[in-house]
């Protein structure tokens, strides 16, 4: 329990750690230089992660759209500026109850519909019981392009043959 004095009289109040606070973190995994990883390509998979003990907070698949691309691709942006949170925008809201103050890790995989191009990204942060994260929200960055072999199936070749490779490429 916590006791404050103030002035002559005395205030209790209840421990909040018990109860804990809730606590919103948006978190984006977005593709280098580009968009939004969105639904098109899969989404992604978000864990919150409590950094000291392991504790999975909270988990799930970013989805929706890909962002505006004039915003995120063409203008030049200005410090402070929202440049991703735009509506139908893909992304992670969790509410998280923290007790206290929390060091967590975020993690981002995706695209998850190219599981040949899966990447990871992760970032560690202090979260405070009772700041929100939101707007742009958390940025985790996956490198890299979706590469789809077209030509050959792995069945239809073998070592030192001489083959004709097709595949297509596109941001991720």
């Amino acid at each position: 329990m916590r006791v404050w004095q103030i002035g002559c009289c005395l205030m209790f109040v209840g421990s909040l750690a018990a109860e804990g606070i809730p606590t919103q973190v948006l978190v984006r995994a977005v593709s280098r230089d580009a968009k939004i990883i969105g639904s098109g390509v899969g989404g992604a998979r978000i864990t919150i992660r409590d950094a000291a003990s392991g504790e999975v907070l909270a988990e799930g698949l970013q989805e929706g759209g890909t962002g505006e691309t004039e915003r995120i691709m063409v203008a030049p942006r200005v410090r402070g500026e929202t440049v991703y949170d735009t509506e139908g925008a893909a992304g992670f809201l969790a509410t998280l109850e923290l007790e206290r103050p929390t060091v967590v890790e975020i993690v981002a995989e995706g695209p998850l519909g190219t599981p040949q191009s899966t990447q990871r990204a992760s970032k560690t942060m202090l979260l405070i019981p009772g700041k929100d994260v939101l707007g742009d929200g958390v940025l985790l960055e996956i490198h890299g392009f979706t590469v789809t072999l077209l030509q050959p199936e792995a069945e239809e070749f073998r070592a030192g043959q001489r083959l004709e490779v097709r595949a297509t490429t596109r941001m991720t």
